[in-house]
Order: structure tokens, then sequence, then C-alpha cells
């Protein structure tokens, strides 16, 4: 099978996305998120889910930026044939179209069964198998990211076609893997095995089974027998118990109980006559306390009376003299106040005038500056409009005129060096010079080129100095004269001292410009400082108009600006001192008034304190006047209580003889002692109830389970029992020999599969051969019929590695190089060819190490596979590839 074309539209990122693949090696290259990923797994999808999944599988292709459902078409090679595959998912309505070139397309479920068979597997895949099934689909084939790295033989057989493997490997071998006799012998071996043990045990209604249930029925029938001998054994031994308990119950525990219950009753009664002489007892004890309480309580409130009204007196006084003192204290205060405000009122007034006098100076300083600065701005307007009005030109331009005018004097010179003189000393005939008639004896200068004629038929040019470019120099004086001219023509002058006293001019002007413009910027940063922002001069005459309103004629003052100061400065100094002593001598007025305060809340709770004393001592004094009236005086309660002391003493000497001889500690434990009695007494009726009821119980079973003969029947089932486990051995015997049978058979054949799995060994070592340090490196690798490809280690430097301890880098060129050795077995049977694809799965790989893995894709496509490499990096994979395809940023 061979890839050719592969488009998607609406998948992911993609709007539209073509993309054609070599026969050989394909690259593709983009940075991240560009989608590389997106089209192996739409290419992966098309290839094994059906058109009509629904769930994650579809959901994942769906584009969040383009409208419509995925569909992606894709032309591959197989079976001899150019096939077009078309698929469009959009849930249970999916599309599915496979067809060819001269044949009628495929359609749905067709195209699906149609498209398995081309690609070697069992079924397309559906929405409920796609998690479990789809990520081992291709799986030795196609590298997806971030999976270069995986074990692929730690993985069962559906990741990889292990029985296409296991075919094309026995083709290779030297030595079949089986004769027909030995899978006939295996065939029979199984079945054998098969009948009497299955994966998970032994196999139901075989006959180690039914063994095995018999002697489980037997072994049950002695159990139950030898269980109700005991039962039998048991209920005698518990019948003879029970007689035993009823005997000892009637002789021992009753009586003695009734005896303890009858001296415990006596004990209550006489408990019952004793608590109201100590109820009685205590209650006079209380009233004698009582009434001595009330005689303590009645003195102490006496002394603390007179203790209250002494304290009350003294703060009578003192409130009196603190009285006096704040009074005093109030007045210099008031005083110092009045003196306080006239101050204010005198300071306001100066500050008042002070301010006047201060706008009065603002408004002069504004109004020279505002002057100054239009005078300099009027001066300013001036030279700026003689400088316009002058020839825009600069020292250059007058330095390039005078250069100008020197070349053309140099040229005069050089072209008067080079004149011809013509002097005619005799002529017979008329001679004319450029058209003038030159006598005889007559001397004329010629700088350039002249014509002479002599007579009528001589006319001779003379060009002197022609020889040492006598023309040039003539071109070029009048050139510059021209130049020199329109120079002048731009400043206005006719000469060049004009043109140069113009420029002085115009330097003149500049200068005292620029004189003005610094004098005018030292002016606006020396403008008048302003208090209330941008005051204008008007604002200020308006302040000063408002200020001299408020404060009439008759508050200004006629000192000047120095003695105002003087007299502001002396008011606000006496400001201060009265201010200090007030502020010294409010805190002391505060103390007295606070000290007032105190000294009278005082004496109101010493006035209080008092009254409630004086009332609690007169309730106290009705309280006992009450009491004496109901109970008597303190000497009438004692002699009730010594009689009753004594009456009481009497009755406790009787309790204590009956608790000695009850045997309690305490008397208040013959209540709690009497009450645990009876509840003995009910228990002990209960208990011989039930032993009555047991014993009846009892002998029933007796008399039930000894109509058999029990220890015959557990002799019987014993034989039984040792009967089946006979059987049961024979059997497990036979069983596990066809088993063992069956295991050192198939270790044989297993032996034999490493002959077979050579072809497959000398694959990948070709394909690592750039990788692999020394001749003696290689890898090891088993192939077993029914666990398929497993142990794979790699051998380097005489040591031994498993897959688990190589380096990143390592693991995917090995992996690699497995896939590659897969792909070149099982080609054979799909046309030659089969496609491999490499998404970033070199990411580990070192660029040294990168050289040798590009020899292995070269190798491999050299053999007759199909490559695809995609890549974020794609620079060192141009060299080696077919084609190569540069996904744009989306």
């Amino acid at each position: 099978m061979r890839l050719i074309r592969c488009r998607l539209e609406s998948v992911r990122r993609h709007r539209i996305l073509e993309v054609g693949f070599a026969p050989g090696l394909t690259l593709i290259g983009g940075g991240n998120e560009t989608g590389k990923s997106s089209l192996v797994e739409a290419m992966h999808r098309t290839l094994f889910v059906r058109a009509t999944a629904t769930g994650a599988a579809v959901r994942d292709l769906r584009s969040e930026m383009h409208a419509g459902h995925p569909q992606i078409e894709l032309d591959f090679e197989a079976d001899g044939h150019h096939w077009s595959l078309q698929k469009s998912f959009s849930g249970a309505g999916g599309t599915c179209r496979l067809s060819r070139m001269g044949a009628p397309a495929h359609l749905g479920g067709e195209a699906e069964d149609r498209l398995a068979s081309l690609l070697g597997v069992e079924e397309i895949i559906g929405s409920r198998q796609v998690n479990r099934i789809l990520p081992s689909r291709w799986a030795h084939l196609w590298v997806m990211q971030g999976l270069a790295g995986r074990n692929l033989l730690e993985l069962d057989g559906s990741h990889y076609d292990l029985n296409g493997l296991i075919a094309a490997l026995e083709n290779q071998a030297s030595d079949s893997l089986q004769s027909p006799l030995d899978q006939h012998i295996h065939d029979q071996l199984e079945v054998l095995v098969a009948a009497s043990f299955t994966s998970r045990g032994v196999k139901q209604q075989s006959e180690l089974w039914k063994r095995r249930q018999e002697l489980q029925q037997a072994e049950q029938r002695h159990q139950d027998a030898c269980q109700q001998l005991e039962i039998y054994e048991s209920a005698c031994e518990e019948l003879d118990r029970n007689e035993k308990a009823l005997r000892d119950l009637e002789t021992g525990a009753v009586p003695e109980l009734r005896q303890q219950r009858s001296r415990l009753t006596a004990l209550l009664d006489l408990q019952r006559l004793l608590a109201p002489l100590i109820q009685e007892e205590q209650q006079l004890k209380q009233q004698l306390n009582s009434l001595k309480t009330l005689d303590s309580e009645t003195e102490s409130t006496d002394r603390s009376i007179q203790a209250h009204r002494r304290d009350l007196e003294k703060a009578v006084v003192q409130a009196t003299e603190q009285s006096e003192q704040l009074k005093t204290r109030q007045a210099s205060l008031n005083a110092l106040e009045e003196q306080r405000h006239a101050l204010e009122e005198r300071g306001h007034a100066l500050r008042r005038q002070q301010e006047l006098r201060s706008l009065e100076t603002r408004i002069r300083d504004h109004q020279q500056w505002d002057d100054l600065r239009a005078r300099l701005q009027s001066q300013q307007g001036s030279l700026q409009n003689n400088l316009d009005a002058a020839p825009a030109q600069n020292t250059e331009a007058l330095s390039a005129l005078q250069r100008l005018q020197e070349r053309l004097r140099e040229l005069e010179i050089r072209l008067n060096s080079m004149a011809s003189s013509i002097h005619l000393e005799a002529a017979d005939q008329e001679v004319v010079l450029d058209g003038d008639a030159l006598l005889e004896g007559q001397t004329l200068q010629r700088s350039g080129a002249f014509r002479l004629q002599v007579g009528e038929g001589v006319m001779v040019q003379v060009l002197p100095g022609e020889g040492t470019g006598m023309t040039a120099l003539t071109t070029e004086r009048t050139q510059l004269q021209e130049a020199f001219d329109e120079g002048l023509r731009q400043w206005g002058a006719s000469s060049l001292d004009e043109a140069r006293e113009q420029l002085l001019q115009q330097q003149n002007l500049t200068q005292e410009l620029a004189l003005v413009k610094a004098r005018l910027q030292q002016l606006d940063q020396q403008r008048p400082v302003q208090v209330d922002g941008d005051e204008s001069l008007e604002t200020l005459r308006q302040k000063l108009s408002a200020l001299q309103q408020d404060l009439g004629p008759e508050a200004l003052f006629t000192m000047d600006s120095s003695a105002l100061d003087q007299a502001l400065f002396d008011c606000r100094a006496t400001y201060k001192s009265v201010q200090e002593q007030t502020r010294a001598l409010r805190p002391r007025l505060d103390a007295l008034e606070r000290n007032l305060s105190a000294v009278q809340s005082q004496r109101q709770e010493r006035r209080v304190s008092v009254e409630r004393l004086e009332a609690q001592q007169l309730q106290r004094r009705q309280q006992r006047q009450a009491f004496v009236e109901t109970h008597g005086e303190a000497a009438q309660i004692q002699r009730q209580l010594d009689v009753l002391t004594e009456t009481s003493r009497v009755q406790q000497s009787k309790l204590f003889a009956l608790t000695t001889e009850a045997g309690l500690e305490r008397t208040v434990d013959a209540e709690r002692q009497l009450t645990s009695l009876e509840q003995q007494e009910h228990n002990l009726s209960r208990r011989r109830e039930d032993l009555n009821r047991e014993q009846g119980g009892l002998l029933e079973r007796c008399d039930r389970l000894g109509r058999s003969d029990l220890h015959a029947l557990v002799e019987e089932t014993a034989a039984a029992r040792d009967l089946a486990i006979r059987a049961e051995q024979q059997e497990t015997l036979v069983a596990e020999a066809r088993q063992l049978l069956l295991r050192r058979f198939q270790e044989a054949r297993r032996d034999l599969s490493r002959r077979y799995s050579m072809p497959l060994r000398q694959s990948i070592n070709r394909f690592m051969a750039p990788l692999l340090l020394e001749a003696s490196d290689d890898c090891e690798l088993n192939v077993d019929p029914t666990e398929g490809l497993n142990t794979l280690r790699l051998q380097r430097s005489g040591r031994s590695f498993d897959f688990a301890q190589l380096s990143g880098g390592m693991k995917e060129q090995f992996n690699a190089a497995l896939r590659f050795a897969m792909a070149d077995t099982l080609r054979s049977s799909h046309d030659g060819c089969l496609p491999l694809l490499f998404d970033d799965a070199f990411t580990n790989t070192d660029p040294k190490r990168l050289v040798s893995v590009l020899a292995m894709l070269r190798q491999a496509v050299d053999l007759g596979l199909q490559v695809v490499v995609l890549s974020c990096d794609p620079d060192p994979y141009r060299e080696i590839a077919d084609a190569c395809v540069m996904l744009p940023p989306v």
C-alpha cells in the first residue's frame, strides 16, 4: 500500500489543505500549531473509523474556526489499483465513498468493508470501539507525536499485525515452524486439555469436574454425620448441667437471699424513723446560725455608717474650697481672652494694610514689565520684517560667488596671455580684420579667433592658442560669467562688494534679533511673582480697589512699610505671649473642674452609701424582730437543739448495730442493696423457669437423636469419602499429565520459533547498523506464536541493555529500526510497500545521531518502503527528502 494524496476540509485549523506524497520520502514541515498532528490524526481516523461514528473521535476533528463538517479525501495504491477514499464525518449522517478507475464505487457500509479488506484489518471500527481499538491500529507503522519512545513490544499483538508477521517469518525461516503431524498432535493435546481445563480453571461437566463434585458431596455427607454425632453428645452433656443447676438453685441461693432481705427491711424502717430527727436538728442549727449572722452584720453596718458620715463632711469642705479657686481662675482666663481678641483685631487690620501695599507694589512691577515686554516685541517685529525683506542668502552662497569671480579672473589672465598682436607694415592691397580695414602702420590686439582678408581673393582665419585649448577656455569663461551674473541677480546686487555688504547687514539683523529674543526670554523668566495663578494687571487692580473699599479710609495707617512690619511683628509677639498664658491657664482650670467634679461625685456617692446602709440596717432590725417572734431567742433555740441531739444519738446507736449485723459499710447502702436483692430474686425466678423449659427441650432432642446409630453412619460416610478421594486423584493425575505434555510440546515449538525470528533480528540490525558502535553489537528478540514478540534488548559493547534502560534518543532510534524491520517483513503481502509515518519522532536525537537516522530513513526508502516525516525543524531532512511540503501558519 502506498499513499498518494490527502485533502482536508474544515478539519480543526485547516479550512482547506491538500498534500501530495512522494513514492519515497515525503517531508512535511511547519512550526508549532500549524496543524501537522491534525493532518496525521485526520488520515488515521479516515482509514480506520467509520464515517457514521459519533463521540469524541469525530468531535476532535471538527473546526472551531471554519464552518462545515470534516471532509477528508485520501488517494492510495492497494491491491494493484489506485483507490480514492472520501469520508464526511457528520455523525449518523456521515458518508463514505471508495472508488477505483473502471469499477463501480462502493458506498456506505460496503465501502467500509472493502476498505477493511484493503488495509488487512477485521473491520472499520465504530463509536463504541474507538477509545479501545483505534490507538492500536497501525501502531507499528505510524508513530504519533509523543509516542516515539514507547516500547511497542510491551503491548499486546493487536498493536501490530502479529498473524501476518508470523506467516511472513515462517516463509523466511530456514526450517518450517511445524509439520502437519506436529500440528495434529498439538491440536489433539489441546482438545484433551480443553476437555478438562479452561482459562479460568476446571471445565464444568468434565470427568475431573464430576469426580471433584462427587468428592465434595461425600465429604459433606461425612461432615454432616460427624456433626449430628457431636450434637447428640453435646445435648446429653448440656442436660446433665441443667439438672445440676436446678438443684443448686433450690437448695442454696434462694433461702440465703430471703434471710438477707428480712434484715435489710428492719434496717430501712429504723432509717426512716431517724431521718425526721436529723432534719429537725439541722433546721435548728440553721436558725441559730442565721440569728448570729444578723447580729454580726448589724454591728458591722453601724461602724460603716459612722465612717461614711465622716468622709461626707470632708468632701463637702473640699468641694467648697475648690469651687472658690475655680471662680478666681475663670476670671483670669476671661481677661486673657478679651486681650487676645483685641490683639487679633489689630493683627488682622495690620495684615490687610500690608496686603494693600503689597498689591500696589505688584501692580507697579507688573506695569513696568508689560511696558518693557511690549517695546521688545515691537523691536523684534521690526527686525524680523527687515530680515524677511533681505535676500535669502548665506555665507556659503557668497563664498561660491567669490570662487566664481576668482575663476573668471584666472581665465582672463590666461586668455590675455595667449592674445595676438597684428601690425600691418606695408600692403599693396586692402587688408580687412574682422570686417574692419587695417591701415599701414596700424597695430591691433585679438585674444580669440579672427579673420584676416587680403584683397578680394585671400581670406585667412587665425586661431590663436588653439593648440593649448583656447576654445575650451573661452567656453568655460562664458559659462562662468553666466553663472556669476545669475548669482548677482539672486543677490539683487550689481557687484560682489554690494552682495558682501548685503550679507553683512543680514548677519547684523540676525544678531540683533537673537539679542531681542534672548532679552524677551530673560524677561519672561523675570516675570513678577503671581500669587493666585495667572493674574492679569486688571485683576490686580480690581483686587486693590475691592480691598480699599473693604478697609475704608478710617482703617488706613499712615506709617511707612518698615513701621507697619514692626507693628505687625510686635502685635504677633504680644498675641503669642497672651495665647501661651491662656494655653497654660486652661489646663489648670480644666484640672480644677475635673477635681471639683470628682469631689462632688464622691460626696454624692458617700451620701447615697450612707442612705443605703441606713436602709439596710433598718431592714436587718425588722428581720431580727420577726425571726425572734417566730423562733425565739438564741438560748431557747439552743435548749431545743440539745434535746434533739440526745434523741438522735440513741437512735443512731441502734442503727449502727443493725448495719454491722447486715454487713454494710454505710447505712445509705441498705436501700440500694435491698433493691439489688429484689432484682436478684427476680432473676433467680426467671432462671429457674428457663432451666425447666430447657430441660424439656433437651430431653426431647436426646430422645430424637438417639433413635438411630450415629456411630455407624459416621463410619459409612468415611468409607464413601475415601473412595471419592481415590477417584478424584486418579482423574486429576490424567488431566495434569495431559496439561504437562501440552506445555512441554509448546516449549519445544517455542524453541523452534527462535530459528525463524532470525530474519527479523537481522533486519533490525541492518537498519541499526549506522547507530551501532561495534561489529559485535546486536539486538535480542523472541517470537512466540501465541504471545507475540517480546524480550526486546540491545547488546552494546559486550553488555545487554533492556529497552527501559536506553536513553530517550536511543529508544526513538531502536523503535524506528523495529518498525522498519516489521514493515520490510510485511510488505510482501501489501503490494511490496507499506507507508511509515513519523510525527516529530526524533525530538530527543542529538545532531550527530540524526545523520545516522537520516541514513536509516533513506535505506528504508531504497528497500521500497514509503516514509513520511513531520517535523518542526525540517532543515536536516531536506537533503534526503523526495518531496517537501511546508504547512503555512494558520
